[in-house]
């Protein structure tokens, strides 16, 4: 009786887990949510998928709107599981007939054992948040692989973000 409820214990625990942590081995990372607005195939199978999550904040002032969103490139290898990303986080004010960046913040992380992020770096210009980040894939000790990506999130006039 006992073995009987340990294996239901045991299946009811795997059930319960979150599926992105099964896909990729990390139950750090959570597979971003929101509008996939690109996806960039590589030539190894390797691809890229671009997300926005977007949020609204409470306005400043009546005539004056501010939202912190997100844009996130997420690096999957050739069997779909995730090696690194990296998120741009803006804020943004905009009114209708102009828009602006307030601020800019990167985030990256690389969930997949063999990867390493190896710089980052943010900025903000006019009504765009910019977010880099290169990872480096590694043998043991040896870089056998390093790609850059940016991301850069815009902001228009209407709180549309691209």
């Amino acid at each position: 009786m006992k073995k009987i409820l340990s294996v239901i214990f045991i299946v009811l625990a795997m059930c319960s887990m979150p599926i992105a942590a099964l896909a990729d081995g990390s139950e750090n990372y959570a597979v971003p949510s929101g509008k996939i607005t690109n996806v960039v195939y590589q030539n190894d199978g390797s691809y890229f998928v671009t997300t926005i999550a977007e949020t609204k904040s409470p306005a400043l002032r009546a005539s004056t709107t501010t939202k912190t969103s997100s844009k996130i490139t997420t690096y999957y290898g050739s069997s779909g599981n995730t090696l690194w990303y990296v998120k741009v986080t803006g804020t943004f004010s905009y009114n209708g007939s102009t828009s602006s960046c307030t601020a800019s913040t990167v985030t990256a992380a690389a969930p997949a054992s063999n990867w390493s992020i190896s710089s980052t770096s943010a900025s903000k210009s006019g009504n765009q948040a910019t977010a880099s980040a290169t990872a480096n894939r590694y043998n043991g000790l040896t870089v056998v692989q390093t790609v850059s990506r940016t991301v850069t999130l815009t902001c228009s006039s209407n709180g549309t973000l691209s």
